[in-house]
C-alpha cells in the first residue's frame, strides 16, 4: 500500500507492508511502488512514513524480491538530510 496526503496542511508520503497480503512479504511489484513513492518524497522534500508489518522478501520471486530491498536501502541513503 502506498500513497500521499496532507497532515495539518503539509504533504506527507506513506507506504506500508500489509501482513494480510502474503504475510506482508516484499515482492517485485510492491518494491517498485515503494521505490516510486520514496522518489516522490525525496523530490518534494516531504516526510515519508513507513509502516512495516512484513515477513521479509517474497521468496517465491527469488532475487528480484531481494533487489527490491536494495532499492529501498539505496533510497533511504539518498533521503538522509533531504527529507525529515
Amino acid at each position: 500500500v502506498t500513497g500521499w496526503g496532507t497532515v495539518h496542511g503539509r504533504t506527507v508520503f506513506v507506504y506500508a507492508h500489509d501482513f494480510r497480503i502474503f504475510g506482508g512479504a516484499l515482492g517485485e511489484a510492491h518494491a517498485q511502488k515503494i521505490h516510486k513513492i520514496m522518489d516522490m518524497a525525496i523530490a518534494a522534500g516531504a516526510p515519508l512514513v513507513s509502516l512495516n508489518d512484513g515477513a521479509g522478501a517474497r521468496i517465491q520471486e527469488g532475487v528480484s524480491a531481494l533487489a527490491g530491498y536494495g532499492g529501498i536501502f539505496q533510497r533511504n541513503t539518498r533521503a538522509s538530510g533531504v527529507i525529515p
